[in-house]
């Protein structure tokens, strides 16, 4: 593949599986590879296994080995197809493609076939509905069954462009099993719970218990999106019509080491509220506060957000010292009487809820929806909940979105995680000058 060629792939197509990639420098190979992985985290990467020339690749987090078997597969079938005898037309559809079947790959060398037909088949069942409503759809597929000696074989393409298939199944509860080779097996109930420690979106964990190292889910959501589970845990997404792989104890080390806070369960909830969130598309900010810089934090929130006696008073002595007119109103008043203030109902009742509860202590459902709550949720170092729907004061000279800038913002003061409406996740945290770093991206669809 001419080096030239091999640069528009990646800006193509590797681009939307990594959004923060950059090519850092053309270099010279001298080995045989498409992908292989540096010390350091980066990449480096050839579009032709015998090449001699290619490109070093790096984004705001190191890539894992799992990124570098998905980007040899893509290349090996990009390679593949633009050596065929195509029109360069049909060999631009081929590759549009060849993603499905290289993560279908790097999932299952012995289901690769069948995962990329699911995958096709259920990108076309998304434009279908039934008897007027969008269509939900479970299959999974194991690969240490085989149903190829038995009489009854229903191959899985045929079943799934019958008109009766989109009554089965729903892709949370009930799924179609399918063989390695795509013949369907059974037909699948799962009656566990819901999970508030899985790494997967809330609403679609119970698949969790059956997704292991031989078994591959793929649902088809009312949305249109098609989530893939593997070795239990969410390993990709097609949403917006592009691939997001999942990195999630990447993600979770990540969190963990830029906070304060020493236990890893904070880490791992703030990551899958972030990520349940994003599937609920109401947007919201999660953000936790180093220990010395609680108080300049508080500068930025209105005392009418916060719903914790401690940092009431704190936040009440920051405007006491500030001459902040509204300093008056409750310059006597205890916090329970605060509370019960008619214009504090939103502070009383989420103070209830919470019931001095750490943020991870929490139900995992509960967290979803007190981060949905318009404005930002504000963590102490500790884990304890500052304020829910906070109305961040935005710092002058911000850029972005409203709530870009926010995130931004609060970032000063320790970690801050900004979920988009339109489900982008992105991290920050302050470099070493002081200023903002996207310490993480997940699905930055813009």
């Amino acid at each position: 593949m001419i080096l030239s060629h091999f640069k528009e792939i990646l800006n193509d197509f590797i681009f939307y599986l990594y959004p923060t990639f950059e090519i850092d420098e053309e270099i010279d190979f001298y080995d045989q590879f498409y992908a292989t992985l540096n010390d350091d985290g980066t990449l480096n990467i050839k579009g032709d296994i015998h090449g001699a020339r290619g490109y070093r690749i790096k984004r705001e987090r190191p890539f894992l080995p799992e990124d570098v078997t998905l980007i040899s597969n893509f290349i090996s079938e990009v390679n593949t197809i633009e050596s065929s005898n195509l029109s360069d037309e049909y060999i631009e559809t081929l590759i549009q493609s060849a993603l499905n079947k290289a993560i279908a790959q790097t999932l299952s060398p012995v289901s690769t076939q069948t995962i990329t037909m699911v995958i096709n088949s259920l990108s076309k069942f998304s434009e279908r509905t039934y008897e007027g409503r969008n269509i939900s759809f479970g299959v999974v597929i194991n690969d240490k069954i085989s149903c190829k000696n038995r009489v009854d074989n229903v191959y899985f393409s045929n079943f799934i462009e019958s008109p009766f298939s989109a009554a089965l199944t729903n892709g949370t509860e009930s799924f179609i099993e399918v063989d390695s080779d795509g013949y369907v097996n059974r037909y699948v109930q799962l009656n566990s719970e819901k999970s508030d420690l899985a790494l997967a979106p809330y609403n679609y964990t119970r698949v969790l218990e059956y997704s292991g190292e031989d078994v591959t889910a793929i649902v088809l959501t009312q949305k249109g999106e098609i989530l893939i589970y593997h070795d239990n845990e969410i390993k990709y997404t097609k949403r917006g019509g592009r691939w997001n792989p999942y990195s999630h104890k990447e993600t979770i080390r990540v969190i963990h080491e830029r906070s304060e806070n020493d236990n890893l369960l904070f880490a791992k909830a703030v990551y899958l509220t972030a990520i349940d969130v994003s599937f609920t598309q109401t947007g919201g900010i999660i953000s936790f506060l180093d220990e010395n810089e609680v108080q300049n934090a508080l500068n930025h929130i209105n005392i009418k957000d916060i719903c914790n006696e401690k940092y009431f008073e704190i936040k009440r002595q920051l405007m006491a010292e500030s001459n902040d007119p509204e300093y008056e109103s409750i310059k006597n008043i205890t916090f329970d009487e605060f509370l019960t203030l008619k214009q504090n109902i939103k502070s009383c009742l989420l103070n209830r809820l919470i019931d001095g509860r750490k943020f991870f202590m929490l139900y995992r459902k509960l967290r979803q929806e007190l981060v949905g709550i318009d404005g930002a949720t504000i963590i102490d170092y500790n884990g304890d909940i500052v304020a829910v729907g906070a109305i961040v004061k935005i710092e002058a000279g911000s850029t972005g979105g409203g709530r870009l800038a926010a995130a931004k913002t609060l970032s000063q003061y320790g970690i801050s995680i900004e979920i988009s409406s339109d489900s982008s996740i992105k991290g920050f945290a302050l470099d070493e000058n002081e200023e903002p770093e996207q310490i993480f991206t997940i699905s930055d669809f813009q």
